[in-house]
């Protein structure tokens, strides 16, 4: 087998080696060999995917493996989706290349660690689901979604894989191991294993058979051949969770037992569906990390996320480096003040035309003695739950703050916080709907308050966020220190998942969304999805009053100004989303790109 595999990377190195060095065998079987590969000119991994000798003879087969990976080349830009970028063929091969994700397969994971928890597997089953709604609404059925399609990358993130291209197996041949048979069977629907067109629905079916073995550490219709486990799902229950797993949340339960309906009717319509009800759960758990890999003999895909906790933290001689700038957007108007650029030392026009923000160097912070100290000796639970929602503890102990570039009105430092609780989202409007309802406070002009309850609330003043963190169980507003080590780690990630960008919606979405993008202690959207007060004070010129003041309209502008962090959805400039950077806005104004999130003392 090895002298194959060779024959076929020289092979493929003719194919390819202009572009890529071909570096090792990595994975495969039946249907296909996967080499990881490395880009020459920017040194990012790929995997190569070449259809096996054995089957490239077979005109059908190779014309479904090429419309297929044309298909899944068309999900390309969602985080939890591994696209297809390119596709070829010669000297009797035929390959896709697809982002080399620096992990392991989901199956290999539930080998390992056995089941999951309730937490883990909301967590999991969100990122999954988003990738099918995705592919839904694209009009693209996966039809082979198990486990072992499934890669974990070392952030904990779910992205899957090879999206259609398990049709190139329809076509029997007779070419198929027995082993590699029984390997799709365990998670194929009913209508599948009849011959039967399949839908989205057909995946949901697959997916329930995925959380079903999450849950439990089992498949539900096992036997020692084919027929066995085809009569399972076409004629059997599975067998009840509750009886597997006593502390299966009865929502989970519900969901599994609906996703695993004979009838395709019977099943949730859609994935939207399943996401929705899976975010009535919360936003679940990260899975227990990976056992760090082996370093590969190519430097990692600027794809491939940095871990939450690196083997050494970060010091002034080991800087990160931020992605390039991009262009700066163009200024309306003309003839505007140097200090209304858009820089770290400008503004920028927000969406709607009236209003602005202004990013300057704030007064120095004071530094903490730097002290071997990384944590609290106090134990606190590491999540609270109220009826003002849940809150994730910010251990005490040293983290990164600010910018280590060479000109930075930020500079990179150390310094220690004690801990604290940060809250898993933004506020919503919901949950500021009944604080106004509790309290008679003014509800905010924004005409989405009454219409959107899971949307950030926006239009609130620095008051307005104070004292509706007041009233949420003894809960306040952030330091800026304190809102950037909850979205960074301590060790001063760029973004909340690390150094590289990530696409972003474009719009607001429901404060518990996007579950790839949380911060190192969990938190959500703090790059995004609105930006958020802080407590620190953001010093600003008389000038600056006054142009603020002529901006909107002639509406009275406080002189005290409060740093705002973390970005907005509704911004196209990328550059708002780097954690370190710093904006100011009036205390007594109030914007529609402007929440709430709150923090609570650990010490109570």
């Amino acid at each position: 087998m090895s002298s194959v595999r060779n024959a076929v990377r020289a092979a493929l190195h003719q194919l390819i080696g202009d572009k890529y060095e071909v570096l090792e065998w990595i994975g495969g079987g039946g249907m296909a060999e996967v080499f990881l590969a490395r880009h020459r000119a920017h040194g990012g991994l790929v995997a190569v995917k070449v259809l096996a000798d054995s089957l490239s003879n077979e005109p059908r087969i190779v014309a479904r493996f090429r419309e297929e990976a044309r298909t899944a080349a068309t999900l390309q830009g969602h985080p939890n989706i591994v696209a297809i970028i390119d596709i070829g063929e010669g000297s009797g091969l035929h390959y896709l290349i697809m982002p080399y994700v620096d992990g392991e397969d989901l199956n290999r994971y539930i080998e390992q660690q056995g089941r999951l928890t309730n937490a883990e597997t909301v967590y999991l089953g969100r990122q999954i689901a988003e990738a099918l709604v995705w592919a839904a609404d694209r009009g693209v059925v996966h039809r082979d979604l198990k486990p072992s399609n499934v890669r974990l990358d070392r952030s904990g993130r779910a992205m899957v894989l090879d999206f259609g291209i398990s049709k190139a197996t329809d076509i029997p041949t007779g070419l198929t191991t027995r082993g590699e048979t029984l390997g799709t069977p365990y998670y194929m629907s009913p209508e599948q294993i009849l011959g039967e067109t399949c839908d989205a629905r057909s995946d949901l079916y697959s997916f329930g058979i995925i959380l079903f073995e999450l849950l439990s550490g089992r498949k539900p219709f096992l036997g020692d051949n084919l027929r066995i486990i085809e009569l399972g799902h076409l004629e059997k229950l599975p067998p009840a969770l509750a009886t597997i797993v006593p502390d299966v949340d009865p929502v989970l339960e519900q969901l599994v037992n609906r996703l695993l309906e004979k009838d395709r009717d019977k099943r949730p319509s859609s994935p939207r569906e399943v996401v929705e009800i899976l975010r009535t759960l919360g936003v679940g758990q990260p899975p227990r990390p990976l056992e760090q890999a082996p370093a590969k003999a190519a430097p990692a895909p600027a794809s491939t996320y940095e871990e939450p906790t690196p083997a050494a933290p970060r010091t002034p001689s080991q800087p990160s480096t931020p992605a390039p700038m991009p262009p700066e957007p163009p200024i309306r108007g003309g003839g505007l003040p140097k200090w209304l650029l858009p820089s770290l030392a400008g503004v920028v026009l927000l969406a709607g035309g009236g209003y602005w923000l202004t990013t300057r160097e704030p007064e120095p912070v004071k530094e903490t003695a730097k002290t071997t100290s990384t944590q609290s000796p106090t134990t606190y639970p590491e999540t609270i739950n109220d009826a003002n929602g849940a809150l994730f503890l910010v251990p005490a102990g040293r983290f990164i703050f600010g910018d280590d570039s060479a000109d930075s009105p930020n500079p990179w430092r150390e310094m220690e916080l004690p801990d604290y609780y940060v809250e898993a989202t933004e506020v919503s409007n919901e949950q500021y709907g009944r604080f106004v309802r509790a309290t008679g406070r003014r509800p905010p002009p924004n005409p989405e308050f009454a219409k959107s309850p899971r949307l950030p609330v926006t239009e609130v003043t620095l008051e307005d966020a104070k004292a509706y963190c007041a009233w949420a169980g003894g809960r306040r507003v952030p330091t800026e220190q304190e809102w950037e080590k909850a979205a960074r780690g301590r060790h001063g990630h760029v973004y909340p998942w690390g150094n590289d960008p990530m696409p972003h919606p474009g719009q607001l979405v429901a404060v518990d969304d996007l579950p790839e993008r949380q911060s190192p202690f969990r938190a959500l959207n703090m790059a995004g999805n609105v930006f958020e007060w802080t407590l620190s004070p953001f010093p600003v010129t008389d000038r600056e009053v006054d142009d603020m003041t002529k901006l909107l309209g002639g509406t009275p502008v406080s002189r005290d100004w409060a740093n705002i962090k973390g970005g907005s959805f509704m911004l196209k400039d990328d550059r708002f989303f780097r954690l370190y950077m710093r904006r100011g806005w009036p205390v007594n104004q109030a914007s529609p790109l402007i929440g709430i999130r709150c923090v609570k003392d650990a010490k109570q």
